[in-house]
């Protein structure tokens, strides 16, 4: 009977742990800019629509720690940060005007 019990217990245990890693982590990040809109950052975006890995922008791009980024677009527009990727490359170029509504709210 303990048998069964210590089994199940490690099968609901394996079954809710495996669904915490599957979703992404962090939820939406606000970034509140000197002059400008606020920026949301959407984890669920970029890790499962996008099918990105937290290894893609972290500890190399961004901190996991929030705020703990000092960035600034002086910054994003050289290619650090947001902008390794949004470079009109990879996708939508943070320098074009038109696209900063995708991201400033």
């Amino acid at each position: 009977m303990k048998r069964a019990i210590a089994l199940m217990s490690g099968v609901c245990l394996a079954l809710t742990g495996g669904a915490a890693f599957g979703a992404a982590g962090g939820g939406d990040v606000t970034f509140n800019s000197n002059g400008g809109r606020s920026v949301i950052f959407s984890h669920e975006r970029h890790v499962n629509a996008q099918g990105l890995k937290c290894s893609a922008c972290h500890n190399h791009l961004f901190q996991m720690a929030v705020h703990e980024d000092k960035m600034d677009m002086s910054k994003i527009t050289k290619g650090e940060f947001c902008g390794h990727c949004h470079n009109g490359e990879r996708s939508f170029d943070v320098k074009d005007k038109a696209n900063c509504k995708k991201c400033h709210k």
